[in-house]
């Protein structure tokens, strides 16, 4: 009996201890910027964290926003594609890449405007009635939180949009105005992180900040996101709601639009100087443990014209590929212990080293596979595109034709649907139209 009254008085003063942990992280959560050091979890935290990592009973697939299927019978069979006919509305503009899927298999992307009211809109595609419905613009969610400043805009929905453990869709919306394209001036109105729980759709304010979040990524508990200038990366803890942030640093005028996070919650940010490029890897506590170079990340000094890390997608052993400005792709393996191995894979299409600006995998396995320019007599013809199809066995591309007519720009990674559809996004345009979004469904299936 005594043994017995001994374990439980250890269990009570644990569970007190644990109850004033969080009672103390509940308290910081409204600190916007801290230093990595202040950032570290004692060991109860580290316990919370195992129990919720895996989140609620999802596979790595519905974690990342994955679709993994079989591979077709011809792997480097040009695609069928099909344009979903989108709502209009003035200011309507393009779709930057903002694209993301839930667990349902619902699409959801952001269209930003020029004009208008500068709010940018959220909208979901449902692919089996073939339908998309709006869920919202920026301004008039400011104005229903009670926080909106008269005259501000947020007239760009960039980042990527991606569930997390919690099953919330988190993404960000950005002011352009007053943004200062050498890196000296940030958007008069910064930013703002959101997230919209699928159903209910209701958008959630969390934070603003005053950086342009272009970027974000979701590492099952955290949520990361990238601002200009210099690279300052928030992370966002979904459990508790604390936010924290560390600049990773980039030379001026320079953003990447993406970057990557995995499901143990680290994440890798490129970290661009005058000299060069090298991808950071931090752990869910802002700790940096490793730097790898990036070659052929920007041609020399034209930090303001590379647009960084432009492709990304998750594989089926949990490993990560990306593509980078020049076109040369990457390889990430986490390992057990200690930091990232990153493979350099060479260029996404060797015959042609160019512009990939999209990222998927049929499987999760073998084949990577997505949308690079076209490049026509020694010449950049930047809205023109072809399917690219790379064996990770024989690290052979081949080049599929892509027969989209039109001037179009065309962007996004990973989404996909569950019946195995990729979706690409942008702009297309037309003489005495100008600029209209665009989203496209792919279909490789035979």
């Amino acid at each position: 009996m005594r043994k017995i009254a001994l374990l439980l008085a250890l269990v009570l003063m644990g569970l007190i201890g644990w109850l004033g942990l969080q009672d103390d992280v509940q308290q910081s959560g409204d600190t916007a910027r801290r230093e990595p050091a202040q950032v570290e979890a004692p060991a109860q935290v580290e316990a919370f964290v195992a129990e919720r990592v895996d989140g609620p009973g999802a596979t790595l697939a519905e974690r990342t926003g994955s679709t993994f299927l079989p591979v077709p019978a011809d792997p480097y069979r040009s695609p069928r594609f099909r344009v979903i006919d989108l709502p209009e509305f003035a200011g309507a503009n393009a779709i930057w890449g903002a694209t993301g899927r839930d667990r349902r298999g619902h699409i959801w992307f952001g269209v930003s405007v020029k004009g208008g009211r500068y709010s940018a809109r959220l909208f979901e595609y449902d692919p089996v009635l073939d339908r998309v419905f709006e869920r919202g613009d920026a301004v008039s969610n400011l104005i229903a939180a009670g926080i909106h400043k008269d005259g501000e805009r947020q007239m760009t929905l960039h980042s990527r949009i991606v569930q997390a453990d919690d099953g919330y869709l988190y993404f960000t919306t950005t002011d352009e105005h007053g943004v200062a394209l050498d890196g000296t001036a940030l958007p008069k109105w910064g930013s703002h992180l959101w997230r919209l729980y699928p159903g209910e759709n209701r958008w959630e304010h969390l934070r603003q900040v005053p950086e342009g979040l272009t970027a974000l990524a979701g590492g099952g508990r955290w949520v990361y996101a990238l601002g200009l200038w210099d690279h300052v990366l928030y992370q966002y803890d979904t459990a508790t709601g604390v936010m924290n942030s560390v600049t990773v640093g980039a030379a001026g005028g320079h953003i990447s639009r993406n970057f990557i996070a995995d499901l143990r919650g680290h994440v890798f940010v490129p970290r661009v100087t005058p000299e060069g490029a090298a991808l950071v890897e931090f752990d869910p506590h802002l700790r940096e443990i490793a730097e790898t170079p990036l070659r052929g990340y920007m041609a020399d000094g034209q930090h303001d014209r590379s647009h960084g890390i432009i492709g990304l997608v998750y594989l089926a052993d949990g490993s990560m590929a990306f593509s980078i400005h020049l076109g040369n792709l990457y390889r990430i393996l986490p390992q057990e212990r200690g930091p990232s191995f990153v493979e350099p894979l060479g260029p996404f299409n060797p015959a042609d080293p160019n512009y990939s600006p999209s990222l998927f995998t049929f499987a999760g396995e073998r084949f990577l596979v997505g949308l690079a320019r076209r490049t026509h007599a020694g010449k950049r013809d930047l809205l023109r595109h072809i399917w690219l199809v790379y064996d990770l066995e024989s690290d052979r591309a081949e080049r599929v034709t892509f027969p989209l007519e039109g001037q179009a720009l065309l962007y996004g990674s990973i989404t996909r649907d569950l019946q195995g559809r990729f979706y690409v996004a942008g702009r297309r345009h037309t003489a005495g139209e100008g600029n209209r979004p665009l989203l496209i469904q792919i279909d490789t299936s035979q």
